[in-house]
């Protein structure tokens, strides 16, 4: 990814807590996301590394809007669950790449990676979500 093209991508959905965390992203499309979290010393641990909860909510965002990515404008995307693995201490910004791994009409399946400034693993992470699909005219959920 070069420089040039970094936030030219669009956000399926933007929630106010991508802001407060100032969240960019860089690449979305086919099941594919790439986010950065620009360190912010409030992110930091007493260690000064970027807190494994600030590094959480990038993997749930990455992964969230890769879903996003393969399905209708409109639909709604619910984390069920998440596992994460920390790998290394997380210094300075992070960028996390999100895939889907597959989908379906209800329930999707994303994993996500996070590197460091220098490319290094710090973070693996999987998750599955369910997907709300808009209601046609007429339709009813039970």
């Amino acid at each position: 990814m070069t420089d040039d093209k970094r936030g030219s991508a669009q956000w399926r959905s933007s929630p106010p807590f991508y802001e407060h965390l100032g969240l960019k992203l860089d690449a979305l499309a086919d099941g594919r996301s790439a986010i950065r979290l620009p360190f912010q010393k409030y992110f930091s641990n007493t260690r000064g590394e970027v807190h494994g909860g600030a590094v959480a909510a990038l993997v749930d965002a990455a992964m969230s809007q890769a879903v996003r990515s393969t399905i209708a404008l409109g639909a709604s995307v619910a984390t069920i669950s998440m596992n994460l693995n920390y790998l290394a201490p997380a210094h300075g910004e992070l960028t996390c790449k999100g895939t889907v791994v597959r989908g379906g009409k209800s329930v999707a399946f994303a994993e996500a990676e996070v590197t460091d400034e220098k490319g290094s693993a710090v973070c693996r992470g999987s998750a599955t979500f369910r997907l709300m699909l808009p209601k046609k005219e007429g339709e009813t959920r039970k």
